[in-house]
């Protein structure tokens, strides 16, 4: 016990670690227990756990607007697994142990802080992940966020702890680690896939040109850990959709709707631009997914009359299918997405480059300027916020002049994921699985400052 105390700031130290950590886990434990009314994604995660636990197979049912393939398989396969224990569709009991899953994130915040700083600066990133209302209120819900905010940080952990040098291990076996998390979490968060391919770039770099040979070995045993997990999903895909699908399909609806210049970067308004500049498929709409009561005379009808029926009654999915359809129609529709997606990119790039640019500022903000769910607009935790992100940017600072290797693993997880951001649908939602690295460096960042301020404070006294 002496020696974990001395470990963590002493038997102070390891108190406040064990309260913060009861209060991260009282306060998601409550809102799993108490739930929350589920956003549209979370109902299409329990809807998919429950088809599984009743032998249904990974589907959503013949009312869904979009294929059940399009959402990741990591959640509901977890969900599922465990109403199979418990003999039922037992969503509250889910919701529970996973977030028992997402008190890890504080635990895991800590102790990346500490190895990079101190145990003061594990305590600082471990409160701020505790008490981080978004991250609490997609506790409530069966929703993918919490549970990715932890294999990313986990990942990040187990790549620290594998780069610790080991007389009775081979450092190279233990890289297979963080490679399981990464797969785990591309599992649950499909973009992780692309992103880990980075963070493999940055294991690669930790030896230099002279010991590429060692961290070639090291990242080719990373990207083996992932691969482990996710080629098992990839296989099922190609037998039960036929095409060769890593982890979800949707990637051609996220493109487009992430690159559609008109929308101002704004994902809710990318429908009502559509409807805009199409008033053939606005007709279509109406006709096709609205009932009769509210259809009227839809001949007689401008577009801008139109406009409000169909994004009072169909999904943005419905919208961006029928837009596909109608340009290609012999072609999958998240096959003919990806490809007006990739169209209008370059040509937006090629032809707009200042709009454009303007354009990915705007999405820049909407991921990164306040955390989801509309608690995060509130002051004080708008507050919270900044500070994570002031203090966070201070310490990678400050981590790129004493530990370059350290500091180029946490940049390059945020940056690849803030680019997967750029490239594809803007939302707050994708910075909150950052949220535990964020906090790690600003706790390194806060505690750099107390420690100036200090110094400074004595050398003038």
């Amino acid at each position: 016990m002496s020696a974990l105390a001395a470990r963590n700031g002493g038997r102070v130290g390891l108190a406040a670690l064990a309260a913060i950590l009861l209060l991260g886990l009282g306060l998601r434990a409550d809102n799993a227990w108490q739930g929350r009314p589920p956003v549209y994604d979370a109902v299409a995660y329990a809807r998919i756990a429950a088809n599984l636990e009743r032998g249904e197979g990974f589907s959503l049912g013949r009312t869904a607007t979009q294929p059940a393939s399009n959402y990741s398989p990591g959640l509901p396969l977890l969900a599922a697994g465990l109403y199979k224990l418990t003999g039922g569709t037992h969503e509250r009991f889910a919701r529970v142990v996973l977030a028992l899953i997402g008190t890890l994130a504080v635990l895991f915040a800590y102790l990346i802080a500490r190895c990079l700083r101190s145990p003061f600066a594990g305590l600082i990133a471990a409160a701020g992940v505790a008490i981080y209302p978004a991250l609490l209120e997609y506790q409530g819900m069966l929703m993918t966020e919490p549970l990715a905010a932890t294999l990313l940080s986990g990942a990040v952990l187990a790549m620290l702890w594998a780069d610790s040098s080991s007389p009775r291990q081979d450092p190279r076996a233990r890289w297979l680690v963080p490679g399981v998390l990464l797969g785990a979490l591309a599992l649950v968060r499909p973009e992780y896939l692309a992103i880990s391919l980075p963070i493999a770039l940055a294991v690669l770099a930790r030896h230099g040109w002279e010991g590429w040979r060692a961290g070639l070995a090291q990242a080719g045993i990373l990207l083996a850990g992932l691969a482990l997990l996710v080629a098992p999903w990839t296989a099922r895909n190609a037998v039960a959709l036929d095409r060769f699908v890593p982890i979800s399909t949707g990637g051609g609806q996220v493109l487009f709707a992430g690159s559609y210049l008109p929308s101002g970067g704004d994902p809710e308004a990318v429908g009502r631009e559509v409807l805009k500049r199409h008033p053939g498929l606005t007709r279509r709409l109406v006709s096709e997914h609205l009932p009769p009561s509210s259809q009227f005379s839809s001949h007689s009808e401008t577009n801008r009359q139109l406009t409000p029926v169909v994004l009072g009654g169909v999904r943005l999915e419905e919208i961006l299918a029928g837009l596909a359809s109608q340009r290609y129609p012999r072609t999958p529709n998240d096959e003919a997405l990806a490809r007006m997606g990739r169209e209008r990119l370059w040509d937006d790039v090629s032809e707009h480059p200042i709009e454009y640019a303007g354009f990915l500022a705007a999405k820049l903000g909407l991921i990164w300027l306040h955390g989801p769910r509309d608690v995060m607009r509130e002051p004080a935790w708008a507050a919270l916020h900044w500070a994570l992100l002031g203090f966070g940017l201070l310490g990678l600072v400050m981590l790129a002049l004493r530990r370059r290797w350290e500091a180029l693993l946490l940049a390059t997880a945020l940056a690849a994921a803030t680019l997967v951001g750029l490239l594809l649908v803007a939302s707050p939602r994708r910075s909150l699985v950052t949220i535990p690295l964020v906090a790690a460096l600003a706790g390194v960042g806060a505690a750099w400052a107390a420690t100036f301020l200090r110094e400074r404070s004595q050398a003038s006294s």
